[in-house]
């Protein structure tokens, strides 16, 4: 595979990667939110429970808000679950792209030393037949003037 080839490719797996940590992002926010709406709505049962309590409470009543309790406190906890994924997957995927980035600067430098490296060549192939060139003119001189 060229150079130019592995750089291009390494440029679309950078690409790709952004696009890809810019979708976790979105992901994470979204499931923080969720969790902040769920600990908000855990706070407002806490609180309505409180005052239900003051005023007395059946057997029953206490029973479904601890089931409602226990369902939100797990909804509470699959959500953390996912936030850890979630960080869990933007770091690799965040790694992954630091190490594409590296390769791809590396690949860059590559690249601008060959083309310098060309370019020093052209510049001596150009400055040696320059030099043949007046070599020439002036062995033709030094003949005619013989």
């Amino acid at each position: 595979m060229s150079l130019e080839s592995l750089r291009k490719l390494r440029a679309q797996t950078v690409e790709a990667l952004m696009m890809d940590l810019a979708q976790i992002t979105r992901t994470l926010a979204q499931r923080e939110e969720r969790y902040q709406d769920l600990e908000a709505q855990i706070q407002h049962e806490v609180v309505t429970h409180d005052r239900q309590s003051v005023q007395g409470l059946t057997i029953e009543a206490w029973l479904e808000w601890q089931g409602r309790m226990d369902s939100q406190q797990a909804a509470l906890c699959r959500v953390r679950r996912e936030i850890d994924q979630t960080v869990e997957a933007w770091q690799h995927t965040k790694a992954l792209l630091v190490e594409a980035s590296l390769e791809r600067k590396l690949l860059d430098i590559v690249a601008d030393k060959r083309r310098d490296a060309q370019r020093a060549d052209a510049a001596r192939l150009e400055q040696r037949t320059m030099d043949e060139a007046a070599s020439r003119r002036h062995s033709t001189r030094r003949e005619s003037h013989s």
